[in-house]
């Protein structure tokens, strides 16, 4: 690779996407635990620099097939501090020079990068089949993705600086491009793509996922094709490139006494990691298309048994449990909500869980879902459809009140006899005195032929970790009998629930379920049943009001917010750095209108988000802990 950041000024081209009538040709989705070496891929083992004097020795050791977090296999990647071969840096690079090479169409890798800043110099990028017999750069070579460069390094925006670029020639000349992304692009994993014709190559930034994007870098390849022409160097087979350079005059750092500036590698040794979930190559099938490699894939079978279903739901999420069955062994689940399509693969007859995450609480979504195997063959009974209502968010405790909470939850209810859908109701308060004084509650009517465990369940109620300071609740109970309130909390797995007897009539009085022992569990579903009774002889009618989970805490989200969680600076300029006292999941960074600015999903104790693209005012930024509880603090942007 050899890299400069000097930028040309780009011919400009219609932005319109070619016709997606492309076909799989070939792909490597790293299913096997063994990098193929016979048919795709060739390790290289070298510590010549690249032609960039990088610092790294390129060794075997140092690619691996992993699982992410979500089980399915990639490739790794593994950069890190290891004296070897005369350097102090190891890491890998291989290509499929020889086995895979194309003319034409598309390829797309899905890759999540490892944090660049300092010094680290990820790449998917391509060079000519012919290079060992013509040489660089008369092979001709095609930048699609490019992270660490100096331009990011001084702007501090390494995680969204990208480049692209051609180079070419019988002496070298080349055309770049660098730019910011909308957002940070080393967090998860992207979608990078290149697609190329006769005319032009263009590179585009997860395209699954906005297919109406701008390409981030684009060429045109028409000329004279004649020796020395940029035409020339570009419509011949070309073989695909994936490596993770350390240093090098792409990040200004060279030399082995330059070590202390690559701050990206742990110092302990341990690894960075560039992950990559697959490669595919597609084909339309058009003339001046060629395609050499292992047998060319024709699958006409689509995939079968497709099911989705609804798993736990939060004030800030909804997880799909996605199943299906295809031949090709993976399949591509397509989810729409509003405006919004993500796209997650998934392995063939195992169910697939996905958490679509950044929601507003309290709110309904419909999810709706299609199945297709990578090579487009779409599921006959596509699309399913799912919806869920969030809950509550404020801390996962808000106390049901029927004034602005649990006004319009949905229940379901049971063992109350055929009329029972018409027996629950929100209610003015029948004697808004004494220690309940609000203006609505729940009333419930029981048939004297009911089950002695009548009553009613919603799972509006999100997801709840039960902690030392949430861990009592208190209903407000008002009868004109006595008899057993019965509070249930479930979890879809689990239950349990805790018996307490009204000891007033005809007034409201507060009763407490005292859930100690069950801290450490989270509940997912609210059931009561408010006259639990085996002697009910006649209609007997039920109100409670002001559920509280909060007892043990006069204000649990202040209590999160001072103790559990930190940010600094603010106000800010650029970045804020945000730290707790155990992992946090995810950040949301809203406006005051509730629109989501920024979002994070984050595996840690600490964060450092830049805001440096934000415009100056207020917002609020709402972090969720692992136990399921939210902090939101507002934050002023400078």
């Amino acid at each position: 690779m050899i890299k400069q950041i000097l930028v040309f000024c780009m011919l400009i081209f219609s932005l319109s996407l070619v016709a997606q009538d492309y076909k799989l040709k070939w792909e490597d989705n790293f299913d096997n635990p063994v990098l193929n070496e016979t048919q795709h891929w060739n390790v290289e083992v070298n510590g010549d620099g690249g032609g960039n004097n990088e610092l790294q020795y390129y060794r075997r050791e140092n690619i691996d097939i992993e699982q992410d977090v979500s089980g399915v296999n990639c490739l790794v990647i593994n950069g890190k501090r290891e004296n070897f071969g005369g350097k102090v840096v190891t890491s890998g690079r291989l290509n499929t020079l020889k086995n895979v090479s194309f003319k034409y169409g598309k390829v797309e890798a899905r890759i999540k990068l490892p944090h660049t800043a300092n010094g680290l110099w990820p790449a998917f990028w391509m060079l000519g089949n012919d290079i060992s017999s013509v040489g660089w750069p008369r092979c001709g070579e095609i930048d699609i993705l490019e992270m660490g460069a100096t331009g990011g390094i001084s702007q501090s925006t390494q995680d969204r600086f990208m480049d692209g670029a051609c180079h070419w020639g019988e002496n070298w000349t080349y055309n770049s491009y660098d730019t910011n992304a909308p957002y940070g692009v080393q967090d998860d994993f992207h979608l990078y793509t290149l697609i190329w014709d006769s005319l032009a190559v263009k590179m585009y930034l997860d395209l699954d996922k906005y297919p109406t994007v701008q390409p981030y870098y684009q060429f045109s390849i028409t000329g004279t094709n004649l020796i020395g022409d940029k035409s020339y160097y570009f419509h011949k087979p070309f073989g695909i490139i994936l490596n993770l350079a350390i240093g090098g005059n792409f990040t200004g750092i060279t030399g082995n006494s330059n070590l202390s500036k690559i701050t990206a590698l742990p110092t302990d040794g341990t690894p960075a990691k560039m992950w990559v979930d697959y490669v595919r190559i597609y084909q339309q099938g058009v003339k001046g298309e060629i395609f050499n490699g292992p047998t060319t894939i024709v699958d006409t079978q689509a995939p079968t048994a497709f099911t989705a279903t609804k798993g736990a739901v939060t004030p800030n999420s909804v997880e799909l449990l996605l199943n299906a069955t295809d031949n090709s062994g993976s399949v591509v689940y397509y989810i729409s909500y509003g405006t919004s399509t993500l796209t997650v693969k998934g392995t063939s007859g195992v169910q697939t869980s996905y958490i679509v995450n950044g929601l507003n609480s309290s709110s309904n979504y419909t999810f709706s879902i299609v199945a297709k195997d990578a090579n487009g063959n779409a599921a006959a009974n596509n699309p399913l459809s799912i919806s869920s209502t969030t809950g509550i968010s404020y801390n996962g405790v808000a106390t049901i009140d029927y004034e602005t909470i649990g006004q319009n939850w949905t229940w379901v209810l049971f063992g109350n006899g055929d009329n029972a859908s018409s027996l629950y109701s929100v209610v003015p308060n029948p004697n808004p005195t004494g220690v309940n004084s609000s203006a609505n509650c729940a009333k419930y009517t029981v048939n004297a032929g009911a089950m002695s465990w009548a009553g009613l369940y919603s799972d509006n109620i999100g997801s709840i970790a039960l902690t030392a300071d949430n861990c009592k609740v208190k209903v407000m109970v008002y009868k004109s009998y006595i008899s057993n309130f019965d509070l249930k909390l479930e979890n879809g797995s689990t239950n349990f629930e805790i018996l307490v007897p009204n000891t007033q009539i005809n007034q409201w009085e507060v009763l407490t379920f005292d859930l100690t022992g069950h801290i450490g569990q989270t509940i997912t579903r609210l059931t009561l049943i408010p006259d639990n009774s085996s002697d009910r002889t006649a209609q007997r009618v039920s109100y409670w009001d002001n559920i509280s989970f909060n007892s043990n805490k006069t204000n649990a989200v202040e209590s999160v917010m001072n103790q559990n969680v930190h940010i600094f600076p603010n106000p800010v300029i650029n970045s804020m750095h945000l730290t707790a006292d155990q992992e946090i999941n995810q950040i949301v960074l809203c406006n005051f209108l509730g629109q989501t600015v920024k979002s994070f999903i984050v595996s840690g104790r600490e964060k450092t988000i830049d805001l440096n693209d934000i415009s100056f005012g207020n917002y609020l930024i709402k972090i969720q802990l692992a136990d399921g509880t939210i902090s939101t603090q507002k934050v002023i942007k400078l």
